[in-house]
């Protein structure tokens, strides 16, 4: 058996679907893998998931773009790559309560953000901010990242970053009405995320591994695409972390990611040179980024580990 451990970016839920369906289904095991996820929660986040990928603590990172753009272009660059995106799309928003009265960004200047002090995070804001007409003065605060949601929730914060099909339907389904902003609504041609990362060093050592375990990710995200309803049933009866127990929830959530999994021709995993492009330019025309070496010598992403 190969031994495969993955970082995961938060505590297990529908953005790990495909990872948890394939695991329960028993498929890495049938392809000689025996899988681990590590969350967040043994160390309540002390230790992120990339950098537990460049410490080499695991074989994959879940983890935004910004994480491969802060490795790539520190001091000391980490060869740190992206080798599949989990979702096609941003299903992002940042949120307030809708009895905030808080109705577009402009109306945040002045206001508590919570933040996850996530590199761009406070910038991103401010331009969507400014974007819609605001000064872009805002109070940013950090907590622990798992409970910035509860900060929200308890009118400690006026907004905050939230993934909709998460977070989102949890509101709906505790009956919290959410004004939501999403970035391209406002200009911001945000990245891929999230991503799953690799050590590029390790590639070549483990490639046929790291092949197989994302071939089988494909195939399960691509069946819980398809079949959003029949995968979080499966979910909820086997993954024993106690959100998949909530089943309502887990379908609702499991609808609402599902046409964000796939790309127009329906794979799974795939990244495009011009989205990452154009999220790099609107970075670097803000002077957000200030590239010490060629773009072109970045180690971004591969999709080399998806094919065939």
């Amino acid at each position: 058996m190969e031994r495969i451990k993955i970082a995961l970016d938060w505590t297990p839920n529908t953005i790990h679907s495909g990872f948890y369906l394939a695991f329960h289904k028993g498929w890495y095991r049938e392809a000689g893998l025996e899988v681990e996820f590590i969350s967040p929660e043994t160390d309540n986040y002390q230790l992120t998931p990339a950098r537990r990928l460049s410490q080499r603590k695991v074989d994959f990172a879940i983890a935004p773009s910004e994480s491969v753009l802060s490795y790539n272009t520190s001091r000391r660059p980490a060869a740190i790559t992206s080798v599949a995106s989990i979702l096609q799309r941003d299903t992002s928003a940042i949120v307030c309560l809708g009895k905030s009265g808080i109705t577009r960004p402009a109306e945040l200047d002045g206001k508590i953000y919570a933040s996850y002090n996530a590199r761009y995070e406070d910038e991103i804001v401010r331009a969507m901010i400014l974007n819609d007409g605001g000064t872009g003065q805002f109070r940013p605060v950090s907590i622990g990242r798992l409970g910035i949601w509860d900060m929200l929730k308890k009118g400690e914060a006026d907004a905050t970053w939230v993934f909709m099909p998460w977070e989102g339907v949890e509101a709906k389904h505790n009956g919290i009405g959410l004004n939501a902003f999403r970035m391209e609504d406002f200009g911001i041609p945000y990245g891929y995320t999230p991503l799953v990362l690799a050590h590029l060093s390790a590639i070549p050592l483990r490639e046929k591994a790291y092949r197989s375990f994302l071939r089988i990710s494909a195939r399960a995200y691509t069946e819980a695409a398809n079949y959003p309803d029949e995968t979080a049933a499966f979910l909820s009866s086997t993954v024993g972390y106690p959100d998949f127990a909530r089943q309502a929830f887990i379908r609702d959530s499991m609808r609402e990611l599902a046409p964000a999994i796939l790309n127009h021709a329906g794979r799974w995993g795939e990244m495009q040179p011009q989205v990452w492009g154009r999220f790099i330019d609107w970075l670097v025309e803000r002077k957000l980024l200030v590239p010490r070496q060629p773009i072109e010598s970045w180690h971004l992403f591969t999709n080399r580990l998806l094919e065939g």
